[in-house]
């Protein structure tokens, strides 16, 4: 049995393109676990997904709780012992409220690393200094719907198709520094063209089925 945390947004939660913040049921951690489990690999994954997360910013709106480094560390350590961590942050960093550059963001996820290289997590006890196995997921790119001036949320994303298209190098960059090993959603899915932001149902079960085997390709079990 291997323990899997996931740590990210609203794409990993659950919210799609057409259920109106209704948490759907057969999202892509599921589908992961199920495909794992259908591999002979047997899982148990631990949700920690907040629609609205950033990887280390506060929302000046929303509050402090969705800063992601703020609360990671803690669930690193609520979850243990965890193998393999997979984190899928980034996305809200590009609201314009933020005004953050893809530079910016990859630095947050550096934070985020550098809290689950110092965190045992890993087998054992806490007093073990073992580490969980950390994999970075690069979100997918925004669609273009987000310049669309008719977009009802058009306001609160203004530039960031421009810097969604650029965060994908930056952290690549990072996690090449860092020795962290990435799975690109890109090749995967597409945020939809209904919500520019989220993704679709059929997305949710291709990412749950791909990631599984990508995540079979990294870790020898």
């Amino acid at each position: 049995m291997i323990n899997i945390l996931v740590f990210g947004d609203s794409n990993s939660w659950g919210y799609t393109d057409e259920d109106q913040g209704n948490r759907y049921n057969n999202r892509w951690p599921i589908i992961m676990s199920k495909k794992l489990n259908n591999l002979g690999i047997k899982s148990y994954i631990h949700e920690d997904c907040l629609p609205g997360r950033t990887t280390n910013i506060s929302d000046p709106i929303d509050g402090d709780h969705f800063n992601g480094a703020s609360v990671f560390k803690a669930s690193l350590l609520a979850h243990s012992p965890i193998d393999l961590v997979l984190v899928m942050l980034g996305t809200n960093d590009l609201k314009k409220r933020f005004n953050r550059e893809p530079v910016d963001v990859a630095l947050g996820l550096k934070e985020l690393i550098k809290i689950s290289k110092s965190t045992n997590s890993g087998k054992g006890s806490w007093h073990d200094e073992n580490k969980s196995k950390l994999i970075v997921i690069i979100p997918p790119t925004l669609s273009i719907k987000c310049r669309d001036k008719n977009w009802i949320n058009y306001d609160d994303w203004i530039d960031a198709y421009e810097k969604s298209n650029k965060l994908q190098s930056a952290f690549k960059k990072i996690c090449l520094s860092e020795n962290i090993e990435i799975i690109d959603s890109n090749n995967y899915v597409e945020t939809s063209e209904l919500d520019p932001i989220h993704w679709s149902k059929e997305s949710h079960h291709k990412f749950g089925k791909g990631i599984s085997k990508a995540i079979l390709e990294i870790i020898k079990f």
